[in-house]
């Protein structure tokens, strides 16, 4: 028995639009699926009576990894005191490869998004992050953006 391949990555939401609106206009992502789940076997799953979810999920087109947002409609999800510190035990982040670091982070920055720091760079081998930023979502969820340099011929690696 063995996994077969990463599907997604999911993040708990607050207001479903907001979020579309970040991840889809802000950063590019496309819908690739968008319902409502409810019902006796989505409750079992997420362990909620009567649950009611708002889900989507978002990817680059390629039908690779996801990023699936869940806005919980029943029972309604609360907002935490504070969002994790990226250091600690169970915090998350979603990290994405781009090819111009420097360039992907003035042009969002230019449209109002605040990033934790600006892109650092270093010298290193691939598949190493050359440069690398953060960023938080409307709810808090962080995202990293990496850059690394170019792969080798015949490399394999992700």
């Amino acid at each position: 028995m063995k996994a077969q391949w990463m599907n997604h990555t999911g993040f708990v939401v607050s207001d479903m639009a907001r979020s579309l609106a970040f991840y889809k206009e802000m950063l590019g992502l496309q819908e690739e699926r968008n319902l409502i789940a409810e019902g006796e076997w989505i409750s079992q799953v997420v362990g909620y009576p009567n649950a009611r979810v708002h889900i989507v999920y978002l990817g680059l087109g390629d039908g690779r990894h996801a990023l699936e947002l869940l806005q919980y409609l029943n029972p309604e999800g609360k907002k935490t005191k504070a969002p994790a510190e990226r250091r600690d035990v169970g915090a998350t982040h979603l990290g994405f490869i781009v090819d111009d670091l420097a360039a992907f982070h003035r042009e969002l920055a230019a449209k109002g998004v605040k990033f934790v720091t600006p892109p650092l760079f270093r010298e290193v081998q691939y598949p190493w992050a050359r440069a690398a930023c953060y960023l938080h979502d409307p709810d808090g969820n962080v995202v990293e953006f990496i850059e690394r340099p170019p792969a080798p011929p015949g490399s394999h690696l992700s």
